[in-house]
């Protein structure tokens, strides 16, 4: 039996070789390839079958999986941006970028702010214990 982390990795990656194959018959019906969009393609392969499952997980999760979780999305989304940007030419090239220097941004105040939340557990500023 597959568990609950399994099936959502598993539905979503599924749901990616469906859209896949979609395109395929719309590529081949109207001549319009995925392949030649490659914003719609970095939303569909990054998205989809990486970043959504993820994000999903982590937020149904308490703890350290989910910011592991987190960090695995940013960085991804990062890469797979980068990746895209490089076939994407005048605002799409901007946009991807955008989206990629975004998400490492992002994961960079999380992570400040997760730093200063624990730091800011341990110091008390009693004075009237003094």
């Amino acid at each position: 039996m597959i568990d609950r982390e399994g099936r959502i990795v598993f539905g979503s990656l599924l749901a990616f070789v469906i859209v896949v194959a979609c395109s395929v018959v719309l590529e081949r019906q109207t001549g319009i390839a995925l392949r030649e969009r490659p914003l719609v393609s970095f939303l569909l392969i990054g998205g989809v079958a990486i970043v959504l499952p993820q994000l999903y997980l982590a937020w149904t999760e308490t703890g350290a999986r989910s910011r592991t979780r987190l960090r695995f999305a940013a960085v991804t989304t990062a890469a797979f941006a980068v990746a895209f940007a490089d076939d994407a030419a005048g605002a799409r090239y901007l946009l991807l970028s955008t989206i990629g220097t975004g998400a490492l941004l992002g994961l960079l105040c999380y992570e400040a702010l997760s730093g200063y939340r624990a730091v800011s557990d341990d110091v008390s500023f009693d004075l009237q214990n003094r």
